[in-house]
């Protein structure tokens, strides 16, 4: 894991082709001093296996020196993350997880309705987009259905 003061490099993610509404699973954990080796299999091939998923977007994932964690998933619609959350190997790595991973976690689903980026790198720093939000402050797609 990469701390603070080791920024090199990293690109921000993209979020292009993304739905102008979806999802998000915010894992939130910690770690127990459990088995490092096997966490690490484990932690991989969920993001292996939720990448192969249909309606699965993209994942961002940190951990502290204290070992609480936060993972957000994404994902383009509920019934993907009802699929996923009933995944016969995520059960699997579930049931683990309360058993020897995590000594608590909390699990939240929202739903995203905008998303700004900032990339230091890019040549042309711009403002925000204000027209992004109606006056209500919810992003303004043009989708008039819901």
């Amino acid at each position: 894991m990469k701390t603070d003061d080791q920024t090199d490099d990293i690109q921000a993610p993209s979020k292009a082709g993304w739905p102008a509404r979806y999802f998000s699973v915010i894992f939130t954990a910690q770690r127990t001093l459990s088995d490092e080796d096997m966490y690490s299999l484990t932690s991989e091939r969920m993001v292996e296996l939720a990448q192969q998923q249909p309606g699965f977007l993209g994942l961002e994932s940190v951990r502290g020196e204290d070992g609480i964690g936060i993972t957000v998933s994404y994902w383009r619609d509920r019934a993907a993350i009802r699929a996923w959350r009933i995944d016969v190997e995520h059960l699997a790595a579930q049931q683990m997880g309360r058993q020897e991973f995590y000594s608590w976690y909390h699990i939240r689903v929202a739903e995203v309705v905008a998303h700004r980026t900032f990339d230091a790198s890019a040549a042309v720093d711009s403002q925000p987009d204000a027209s992004m939000y109606d006056a209500s402050g919810d992003r303004d797609s043009g989708d008039t259905s819901s």
